[in-house]
């Protein structure tokens, strides 16, 4: 069973070889490989950037919300307390 699957393993290998290095179209398929691996790249970058800058504005806002619960900021606080 082990020698049919590295036979087929093989001959995937192999075809997916020629198919990428064919002297007529391999050069564009190249190409167009690169591409779409560019673009998949560029996507999921985008999106973790997004989401990076979503968590960080959601921090930001509970760092603000809390602040406003407590009812003063960390100067106002550190205002209060040199006075007293």
């Amino acid at each position: 069973m082990k020698g049919i699957l590295a036979i087929m393993s093989g001959l995937g290998v192999g075809a997916a070889l020629m198919y990428l290095f064919d002297p007529e179209e391999g050069n564009r398929r190249r190409t167009m490989l690169r591409d779409k691996a560019m673009s998949m790249s560029n996507k999921a970058q985008g999106a973790m950037s997004g989401r990076v800058q979503d968590l960080s504005n959601r921090a930001k806002g509970l760092l603000h919300e809390t602040r406003s619960t407590l009812g003063a900021t960390s100067t106002e606080t550190a205002d209060n307390q040199t006075i007293q």
